[in-house]
């Protein structure tokens, strides 16, 4: 008995039999509280692990990310290195005291590198599709520069257009004092109940919609929607997407808690694009970053405007299966009309199965009964219509538009080093 106390001693930073031995409550504390320590410490050294691994995966895979990615990882990582360190001082008090120095010096070496660099005030406010690439992530987020990505290094059949930046966007909320009134009605603000998360999220969006476009954010657009007429025709019509810095990262996804803008005349150019922006404050958008601890005024929103796409079918192709990781089938869905009912995922679709070898073929096809499709107006926005008769029951794409898609998707993913799903639209040229 003794000598299990000498041990429990020593575990416990305790020299030995010398000190007052302590009570079975006392030990009972002391044990307890060092386990939950140790789980504490294994749980901060497996995030931390977990990081990591997410980092690297996105180098190696080729994904589009940008310093946003960079610093909220960077940042969290630190989070996790200093819980260990923490929680290693618990299990030996006083043995591992200088690692605290060690880490706030390692830390602020990363941050001065984080730190440097090209800012927000360095880009245009609008740059042109057509210019850029995953590159520019930092400027007009993964899902623009992916697709500037797709058109420019790929030659994919990407929609001309351009991109408002996170600099336009710094603007727009600078220009009309927005950032400080919005972080003082969510501090002023209790969550805790969906009811009041969704009258605030009324609230910052009505104020945003209400803005003022700054004046030299409106030339800007107007400079560039001119050359999109020059290269389309004079009145193009245009849908607006949202391009959050952050929205498509490997730990984070935003998808369908934003808004897109279709069919927009140039009259509403501006209105749209304030519509966009103020979806970054949804009630599900908002919880979502509440719950991942992402502030408020790190996630910028760029927007992208290209010319619309009047589409007789549309959908979204997925380089391989999304369900069974042994399948390795390109999956191909599709409706009638606009693709906005498969992206929202509201109404039943074609599915075509396409084997990739000894050559592209179609497998499978799993035909739908497709009661309605969206169409563009003729003048602005969109419209849905009830289909009758043999339309609502004939595939909605042929053999030769599914072989295209398919072979693009596997396009995408030896580019990427990875699985790819890409939304896609067949005009009736």
């Amino acid at each position: 008995m003794k000598r299990i106390r000498r041990l429990i001693g020593r575990l416990l930073g305790r020299n030995g039999p010398e000190l007052p031995q302590p009570s079975p409550d006392e030990l009972e504390t002391l044990f307890k509280s060092r386990y939950h320590a140790f789980k504490l410490l294994l749980a901060a050294n497996n995030r931390g692990l977990e990081l990591m691994a997410a980092m690297e995966q996105a180098q190696a895979e080729g994904q589009v990310y940008g310093m946003a990615f960079i610093r909220a990882h960077a940042t969290a990582l630190g989070v996790a290195v200093f819980q260990m360190i923490k929680n290693l001082t618990e299990l030996a008090p006083d043995k591992y005291d200088v690692l605290f120095e060690r880490f706030h010096a390692i830390q602020e070496n990363i941050n001065r590198v984080l730190e440097s660099g090209r800012t927000m005030d360095d880009g245009p406010l609008v740059v042109p599709l057509d210019q850029v690439d995953r590159e520019w992530a930092d400027f007009i987020g993964a899902k623009m520069a992916n697709l500037g990505e797709m058109k420019n290094r790929l030659g994919l059949r990407v929609p001309p257009g351009f991109v408002f930046t996170s600099r336009a966007y710094h603007l727009f909320f600078d220009h009309n004092e927005l950032q400080p009134e919005i972080n003082r009605l969510i501090q002023s603000a209790t969550l805790d109940q969906m009811d009041q998360l969704f009258g605030l999220s009324s609230m910052i969006r009505q104020k945003i919609v209400r803005a003022e476009m700054p004046a030299q954010l409106a030339e800007a657009v107007q400079a560039e929607y001119a050359r999109l007429e020059a290269q389309i025709h004079p009145g193009v019509n245009v849908s607006l997407r949202s391009s959050a810095l952050g929205e498509d990262s490997p730990e984070a996804s935003f998808a369908g808690q934003y808004s897109s803008q279709l069919n927009v005349h140039r009259d509403n150019l501006f209105e749209a694009y304030k519509e966009v922006v103020a979806s970054k404050y949804t009630p599900q958008a908002m919880h979502y970053r509440l719950m991942r601890g992402l502030r408020d005024e790190d996630v910028a929103m760029a927007v992208g405007c290209m010319a619309m796409v009047e589409s007789v079918s549309g959908g979204v192709a997925y380089s391989r299966s999304a369900l069974d990781q042994e399948d390795n089938r390109v999956y191909v869905t599709s409706v009638w009309g606009l693709p906005k009912s498969v992206v929202d995922g509201n109404a039943l679709t074609d599915e075509f199965i396409v084997r990739r070898s000894p050559a592209l073929t179609v497998d499978e096809r799993r035909l739908a009964h497709k009661d309605q499709k969206y169409v563009c107006y003729p003048e602005e926005g969109v419209c849905r219509m009830v289909l009758t008769g043999d339309e609502a029951d004939r595939p909605s794409l042929d053999d030769g538009h599914i072989l295209e898609l398919a072979e693009l998707a596997l396009k995408l993913e030896a580019h990427y080093g990875g699985p790819q799903d890409m939304e896609w639209a067949v005009d009736d040229q």
